[in-house]
């Protein structure tokens, strides 16, 4: 499925020779990017930009962290899930507040599912605790190294670029990692930021569009400053994976049904 949200499909002037693409919410669904990149017909030219929660939930998170990795121009920003991942590997999954708001939004699945890429089974329990350590500090190292926000200018429109929004109250450059990963209401039922459009995530559409069956991209009626991206790939059997290209605005949705994991 394709649409446009802004019916400028055929904006003159529109170099598709390099495109800048942008989704959410992938939570561990790794099958459904590789999918979206064919359908999208990606290449070495564009870039991609994924508003964080790459974890949880799904299968293969650390596959999707590995491809990110692996290809300069895909780019991750800051979620909330991968806030909670870090934290808990700061405290090294040991029982504490971090660990536990972590195992209660999926963590324990998706601690799971890396043991097959840190331990060997010819391990000693010295070596074992070793490998964690070493994997918890890789994956510390690189959730720091991911941006809360992204601003980008295309075709004079400028962009910014987050996973849950922003603190109404504060200026751009004064929003901290905690208010780009976690806002919700107050954020997109506020004005946003003169003479820019906001991308995020986080919050599935379906809470935001007038259906709760609707899990297409939302754009904010009322201010038209804001667009939502999440489509539920996450928590909602019914999701979606919704990519928006910020070159013409046109969308392409992958139902979660259509590929299994």
């Amino acid at each position: 499925m394709s649409y446009n949200i802004c019916n400028i499909s055929k904006m003159k002037g529109v170099s598709m020779a390099s495109r800048t693409f942008v989704l959410s919410d992938l939570h561990g669904h790794y099958k459904i990017l590789l999918e979206m990149l064919k359908k999208i017909k990606f290449t070495d030219e564009d870039e991609l930009y994924i508003l964080g929660d790459c974890n949880d939930r799904g299968l293969s998170s650390m596959k999707i962290y590995e491809y990110i990795a692996d290809h300069d121009n895909i780019h991750l920003l800051k979620g909330n899930h991968e806030l909670m991942m870090r934290d808990a590997f700061n405290e090294e999954c040991k029982p504490s507040p971090d660990w536990r708001l972590w195992k209660s939004n999926g963590g324990e699945k998706t601690l799971d599912s890396y043991k097959p890429y840190v331990i060997t089974e010819d391990m000693s329990e010295e070596e074992e605790m070793s490998a964690w350590k070493s994997f918890y500090k890789k994956m510390i190292d690189f959730v720091n190294s991911c941006p809360s926000y992204i601003e980008k200018k295309i075709n004079d429109t400028q962009f910014i670029l987050v996973h849950a929004g922003f603190n109404p109250m504060k200026q751009l450059e004064e929003q901290d990692e905690e208010d780009c990963a976690w806002m919700r209401e107050w954020f997109y039922m506020s004005p946003g930021m003169k003479d820019k459009m906001i991308i995020f995530g986080h919050t599935p559409t379906c809470n935001l569009n007038t259906s709760s069956s609707d899990f297409n991209i939302w754009k904010d009626p009322i201010y038209n400053d804001k667009i939502g991206i999440d489509g539920g790939l996450g928590p909602f059997e019914t999701g979606q994976l919704n990519c928006l290209c910020l070159n013409d605005m046109s969308v392409e949705v992958i139902k979660k049904h259509e590929i299994e994991d």
